[in-house]
């Protein structure tokens, strides 16, 4: 038994050593989903699985509920909290101490993490003249306002013209955490979908934590 034990507790002390070693430094890795090749993105560093946006676009807020329940066409998923959403944008190189404003440090990460998650629209408008391409997405949390709910949203655009003057001249990008939307589908608006984890995931998980608790019980024991 004592060995039995010894080698549960070596077991998921490597694995759970190769997890840390694997989410060390946060990393975004696109990945296959039930809807295709490339359309999901790894985060390293949460274990999260983000859904693209451009998947989930022309849905309302309560209809992305009805269609992450069971039965719809995103069961397995759920929206991600405001959290969530913030440490993604961080994993992926964004200031978020800087919400709502255009920031040149933002304009790389903005356009990388697009790469991955889709540009649902590029008619934004900054000024006579002057467009910025974004990606907006409803997220969990309590209503924003009447008929409102919680939606973030990354920006970006070459401002080095200066058609924004409210801006910097330069490229910029910008990140919305806590912005509100009216309960309607728009084709230029999606949703932060995270995957829910598989049963089995759960279930490891679950299995080396029985195992450190049954060996500090057999060791005082013995």
């Amino acid at each position: 038994m004592q060995m039995a034990l010894r080698i549960a507790l070596v077991a998921w002390i490597a694995f759970a050593g190769a997890l840390l070693a694997a989410t060390s430094s946060a990393t975004l890795v696109s990945e296959n989903s039930p809807f295709g090749t490339d359309t999901s993105t790894l985060d390293t560093q949460t274990g999260l699985h983000w859904l693209d946006l451009t998947l989930s676009t022309g849905l309302s807020h309560t209809e992305i509920l009805q269609q992450i329940a069971s039965g719809g066409t995103f069961e397995g998923y759920r929206l991600a909290t405001e959290a969530e959403v913030s440490a993604f944008f961080v994993d992926a190189g964004l200031d978020v101490n800087a919400p709502g404003s255009f920031v040149p440090q933002n304009f790389d990460p903005a356009v990388a993490l697009a790469a991955l998650v889709g540009t649902l629209s590029s008619d934004g408008n900054c000024g006579t003249g002057c467009t910025f391409s974004f990606t907006p997405g409803w997220i969990d949390g309590p209503p924003f306002g009447p008929n409102e709910f919680l939606d973030a949203s990354i920006s970006w655009f070459d401002n080095s013209a200066g058609l924004d003057p409210t801006s910097p001249q330069a490229p910029v990008g910008r990140v919305i955490l806590e912005g509100g939307r009216t309960d309607f589908g728009d084709p230029r608006n999606g949703a932060w979908l995270v995957a829910v984890p598989e049963p089995g995931s759960l279930l490891l998980m679950g299995a080396g934590v029985m195992s450190l608790v049954v060996a500090g019980r057999a060791r005082r024991a013995g």
